[in-house]
């Protein structure tokens, strides 16, 4: 019997003392109270592993009833059985015993703490205690289950506050893209995408955790599960494809998808899309998951209304609200971004200044409401008379202002401003009424060179001019500057055709090398004679080219020239030929391959070129002119800098730029010769570029004294007036062939 006080077991040790004995057992009985409300089994056994002593605890987890009296052997399970052994042998050595043991059929795992007491009654005793380690097991579970629910939670405040934030302060297309991930993660979904409404009955993606298809729009409606939500404007949720019948679960199953969450995303103005959560397997989600989902869709939601407000402002910011066209704030941006360009690719750009003829009037005779009907209507007609890459905005009152990028030429903006005086010429139909508006407009065209501010001033100088002439009139900024203004848009306009016609000429002015006399080279000049306006020099035909887009065909023209009669002059010593090119010219991407061509079909050797710039060239420093210069140095044409000196930064040039050849000192220097001071600078320029091995050429050369001034200084070649003046190819062919020796003494060559 294994009730009872622990007394009762025969642990009293029997004093013949009445009173010691009465206190043990009232110290024993009080244990024994102890031991039975004690929530953990308490139980002693003898070495022969017969039960003492088990408490209520004990025995419901031991299962056996009090009026047995079993072995321990009997109480653990069958599998525990060797274990129990070295448990004994472990409390003879030692004398406890800490772990866990598996008692009852099936088992349980029961941890144990014993150990020895005694001697008792003669006998040593061992005391355990117990606890159900399946009980302590589920309470674990238990906590290990709120831990991970409290931690989930708090997962989910932190990636929603980080979503709030990003939804205030973030783009759009970041806060999706985080959204949609943290939902996988969190959820352990397969995939989560956003779907956007695309006209009344389609969805597009927006963001996946995938890479979609392009372009791939879904139906809207029962067709899919997206669409169903969007339809119904509420959660769905569908467990498991297999038993949907709300909607059709094709592309689902298609995907190899067999479960999946559908949240709309609402906007300003209605349902704006939907989230989708996807899985591979069937799977039903909880409470918890579902709350998640759609508090993301509400931050989803607070950033399409916040997007749609912020675009909203900066339309309205950057926008007329009565024609809805582009405001002034916007179409100075629109021509610094035009200008930009401008200067990056060579191309014109346009800036085109329109104003309404008599619009008081129609504000005077009809109200401000029929002016405002006016505006509206002529908004439309300019923006469809344009290019779409051009800009048409209202720049306050009854002007319009166009920005026409890209232009080729000066010709071209002509051709817009007379497209938009066409179109002015058709009635205009005003409610029930018809009229018709014309209008004056001043043209400003630039490649760079101005601001925005200063293309604007100009094309309103201009439109004061056309205002003179009358309603229907439009001006070029050039033209209202006065009769030589006119002379140049002549010349403009007839340099052209000069190309085309190859009315042009190209002299030839020598190049000697000062210390033998021999002609080593000829710089070609390009000359143009007209029947209306006699010579015109390139001092003024390269300008007017320049401005009104030619100097491309003008140079490709001289390059080509030049280049077929100096191929004739390479019978005997080389004579070298020179070209001056334009900045806008080596603005031109193509400009290297196009040189190569001309040099391949005239049979010029590269080597046997040269190119002069400017110091102002290295002010472009754009990649298409260093990539051309780069590719010309590769070819073996030889790159001279002209006019050195007049600029700010000629030493720096010839460090920074290390595929020059030579430099040709500007005239303004050898015309002061043979001053101190002209030739203490001539002779450091020419220690520098010894000093970086080019030579120098003095340009301008008129008298005796210049000439031998240079060669004190130490200046190997020359040319000028002295030597020789610009030859016709004849006379240079004649000259090649008596030996293209230098004759001071007989004067300047005619």
């Amino acid at each position: 019997m294994v009730t009872g006080s622990l007394n009762s077991g025969g642990l009293n040790s029997g004093g013949s003392d009445s009173g010691d004995a009465g206190d043990r057992r009232t110290v024993l009985a009080a244990l024994t109270a102890i031991s039975e409300s004690s929530q953990d089994g308490v139980v002693v056994f003898d070495r022969n592993t017969s039960v003492r002593y088990a408490n209520a605890a004990a025995r419901t987890i031991l299962e056996f009833p009090a009026h047995e009296n079993p072995s321990a052997r009997d109480l653990v399970a069958d599998t525990a059985a060797s274990t129990l052994d070295l448990i004994l042998a472990e409390l003879n050595a030692t004398g406890a015993w800490t772990g866990r043991i598996a008692v009852g059929t099936p088992a349980r795992p029961i941890l144990v703490s014993a150990w020895v007491l005694g001697p008792t009654d003669g006998h040593e005793v061992v005391v355990a205690t117990l606890v159900d380690g399946s009980e302590r097991q589920e309470r674990e579970e238990e906590l290990v289950d709120a831990l991970t629910a409290v931690r989930r939670r708090a997962r989910e405040q932190r990636i929603v506050a980080g979503l709030n934030r990003a939804a205030l302060t973030g783009s759009f297309d970041d806060l999706v893209a985080t959204a949609l991930q943290s939902i996988v993660d969190l959820v352990g979904a397969t995939h989560a995408v956003v779907f956007r409404r695309r006209g009344a009955d389609r969805l597009a993606v927006h963001a996946a955790t995938f890479e979609p298809p392009d372009e791939e729009t879904l139906p809207s409606g029962t067709a899919t599960l997206a669409g169903y939500a969007l339809e119904r404007e509420e959660v769905i949720v569908c467990a498991d494809t297999r038993d949907e019948t709300r909607f059709d679960v094709t592309l689902l199953e298609d995907h190899d998808l067999r479960s999946g969450i559908a949240a709309p995303v609402r906007g300003g103005d209605g349902t704006w899309g939907v989230l989708v959560v996807y899985r591979t397997e069937p799977h039903t989600p909880s409470a918890d998951t579902l709350s998640f989902v759609v508090t993301v869709t509400a931050v989803l939601a607070s950033a399409v209304r916040r997007s749609d407000l912020e675009r909203e402002l900066r339309y309205r910011s950057l926008h007329d609200p009565l024609t809805q066209l582009a405001n002034r704030t916007l179409a100075y941006q629109r021509i610094d971004s035009a200008l930009g360009v401008s200067r990056e690719d060579g191309t014109l750009t346009a800036v085109i200044l329109v104003d309404l003829h008599d619009f008081r009037t129609i504000n005077d005779s009809f109200g401000h409401g029929a002016g405002d009907a006016v505006l509206a209507a002529v908004a439309p007609m300019l923006t469809r008379t344009v290019r779409p890459s051009d800009t048409v905005a209202r720049f306050g009152g009854d002007e319009f202002l166009l920005v026409c990028p890209g232009l080729r030429s000066t010709f071209d903006a002509i051709g817009v401003a007379q497209g938009v005086l066409a179109m002015f010429r058709r009635p205009l139909t005003i409610g029930n009424r018809t009229t018709t508006v014309t209008a004056c407009m001043g043209i400003s065209v630039g490649y760079g060179e101005h601001t925005a501010a200063e293309m604007v001033r100009q094309a309103d100088v201009a439109m004061g001019g056309a205002k003179k002439e009358g309603p229907g009139s439009y001006e070029l900024y050039d033209k209202v500057q006065g009769g030589e203004a006119l002379r140049r848009l002549t010349i403009a306009s007839e340099v052209r055709s000069a190309i085309e016609n190859d009315d042009l000429d190209v002299a030839y002015q020598p190049v000697f090398d000062i210390r033998s006399g021999r002609m080593t080279g000829v710089e070609a000049l390009a000359r143009w004679t007209t029947s209306s306006l006699g010579v015109v020099g390139p001092d003024e035909f390269v300008p007017a080219a320049e401005r009104a887009g030619l100097i491309g065909p003008l140079g490709s023209w001289v390059l080509r020239r030049a280049c077929t009669e100096a191929a004739r002059w390479q019978t005997g010593d080389p004579v070298e030929l020179r070209v001056n090119v334009s900045p806008l010219q080596l603005r031109q991407r193509t400009f290297a391959s196009s040189l190569a061509d001309t040099l391949e079909r005239t049979g010029l050797a590269p080597d046997l070129l040269g190119i002069e710039i400017t110091e102002t060239l290295w002010l472009e420093d754009t990649s298409a002119v260093k990539n051309n210069l780069d590719e010309l140095h590769r070819m073996g044409i030889k790159i001279l800098l002209d006019d050195f000196g007049v600029g700010h930064s000629s030493l720096d040039y010839l460090t920074r730029f290390p595929i020059l050849d030579a430099i040709k000192i500007d005239r303004s220097f050898v015309a002061d010769l043979p001053t101190e001071q002209s030739e203490a600078v001539i002779r450091a320029v020419v220690s520098v570029a010894d000093a970086f091995g080019l030579d120098v050429v003095g340009e301008g050369v008129e008298t005796t004294a210049q000439l031998d001034s240079l060669v004190r200084c130490g200046c190997g070649y020359a040319q000028g007036y002295l030597m020789a003046r610009p030859l016709p190819p004849g006379d240079v062919t004649a000259l090649v062939a008596s030996g293209g020796r230098m004759n001071v003494d007989a004067g300047p060559a005619r």
